[in-house]
């Protein structure tokens, strides 16, 4: 399996969350960051290792079961993702923080930079979209796969239309212990940890 996170903040810790879960569950992961490329928790190259080069790196060594990768925007306009097709493409979000670089002036250019993440997800696979960011939640349009939101809140518009029609995602409800990570899937309801 392989996942490709994209987005202007977040990205970083997100593909570390994703591997440390795929680590738990047996598999040796390869991982890119902004802060280097790791294959099974171990740190192989040091740096800002999110463009297509450090992709081919971890997907081509033999000895990895499962690839998470952080895309950035720069890799992209340069030479591209590095990679066809994954199973899993997420956007956490999109910001004016990186404007002005490889000519990207607006957040929407940025936008639409970020979103090829989600246009080659396999059609098996999943796009991640943060229904609380409306640029990328408007990405639902090119977004291959099956559909899975995230937000804050259930009572997000988008997150309920979605359900309804029995579709995935993952929202915080407030419970009586505190807040708690949620999963919807259809009817179903699935608590998963206390944030």
């Amino acid at each position: 399996p392989m996942a490709a996170i994209t987005g202007t903040n977040g990205k970083t810790t997100t593909s570390r969350l994703i591997g440390r879960i795929l680590k738990m569950t047996g598999k040796r992961v390869g991982l890119t960051t902004t802060d280097g490329i790791y294959i099974d928790g171990e740190r192989v190259l040091k740096g800002d290792m999110t463009g297509p080069w450090s992709a081919r790196v971890v997907l081509m060594d033999p000895t990895v079961e499962a690839a998470v990768l952080e895309t950035a925007r720069g890799g992209i306009l340069r030479e591209g993702l590095g990679w066809d097709r994954c199973d899993v493409g997420c956007v956490v979000n999109v910001s004016a923080d990186h404007l002005g670089l490889g000519g990207i002036e607006t957040v929407e250019e940025l936008a639409y930079v970020k979103q090829l993440v989600l246009e080659v997800v396999r059609d098996t696979g999943t796009s991640v979209l943060n229904a609380d960011d409306p640029l990328v939640a408007r990405m639902v349009d090119k977004a291959e796969g099956k559909i899975m939101y995230f937000a804050r809140s259930p009572a997000n518009e988008i997150v309920r239309a979605h359900v309804k029609k029995g579709g995935r995602a993952a929202v915080v409800e407030q419970g009586v212990n505190g807040d708690m990570l949620t999963i919807y899937d259809g009817d179903r309801h699935i608590p998963v940890t206390w944030t």
